[in-house]
């Protein structure tokens, strides 16, 4: 079976549960949270063309449409998207949804002032088509913003392994089963399904792909998890922590919302 069927097959199974998750984060701190990081790496005062890539049930889609930005979500899976329209119906946020692979965008070049996306690139069988495809639909000077962790590294270092066995010990005497099943030390590792980045070194791997893309202003915050997540995914997941990269387009013209931040 092809990868990309594979992946999307996936994702459609997970779509109750992760709608169900992103539905607690928008009623939680985290909104907040999340908007105030997104924010703080873009112009004030300006209303964006935004690209939401892998949007799942469309958390990033409602939080940037509250804002009051323009978004176009995508996903490669069919039940991911029929939920993040529901919400975005339910929450009065006007946005645009659409099933498409994020290797192959369905848009035209410069198209957007933000992509945005969240645990997503380790998902993806060729992040760097994904990453070239994701640059072409940026306007010149247009912003990526990146959110992901080594979600899998684990598995492939014995030192990050004894971390995560340490955390799950400690998880499982203070608040019991972990709701998570595809985290842990008791996750199996299965090595067909195994995807370019689950043994890379990221952030890292993620700069020099992006840098010889041509990507300008390359930036990393190596640990956002402090900001975004709560005690328990602290110490479930605190031994990949989220980072962030942020990353620019080259601005062969001064024409978009990004000129103001210069």
């Amino acid at each position: 079976m092809d990868t990309q069927v594979k992946i999307e097959e996936k994702w459609n199974k997970a779509a109750s549960e992760y709608n169900d998750t992103v539905r607690n984060e928008l009623k939680s701190f985290k909104a907040a949270a999340w908007l105030d990081l997104i924010q703080k790496q873009i112009p004030e005062n300006k209303t964006l063309q935004i690209l939401d890539v892998g949007t799942g049930p469309g958390f990033f889609t409602l939080l940037m449409g509250r804002a009051g930005h323009q978004v176009t979500a995508i996903d490669s899976s069919p039940e991911m998207i029929e939920k993040a329209g529901k919400n975005a119906e339910g929450a009065g946020i006007k946005a645009e949804f659409a099933v498409m692979d994020s290797h192959r965008l369905d848009f035209a070049d410069q198209s957007f002032d933000l992509v945005i996306s969240r645990n997503v690139t380790w998902t993806l069988h060729d992040p760097v088509t994904a990453y070239g495809e994701w640059k072409r639909v940026l306007k010149p000077g247009g912003r990526l913003l990146i959110f992901d962790a080594n979600w899998h590294l684990y598995q492939y270092d014995s030192g990050l392994m004894e971390e995560v066995k340490k955390r799950d010990w400690e998880y499982r005497s203070r608040y019991g089963e972990p709701d998570d099943d595809y985290y842990g030390p008791r996750a199996k590792r299965d090595e067909s399904s195994k995807l370019l980045l689950h043994d890379q070194h990221r952030p890292s791997w993620d700069n020099g792909a992006l840098a010889a893309l041509g990507f300008a202003e390359i930036n990393n915050v190596i640990n956002i998890s402090d900001r975004v997540w709560d005690e328990k995914e602290q110490l479930l997941y605190g031994a990949n922590p989220l980072f962030m990269i942020s990353a620019r387009k080259a601005a062969t013209i001064e024409s978009s919302a990004w000129s103001s931040m210069k």
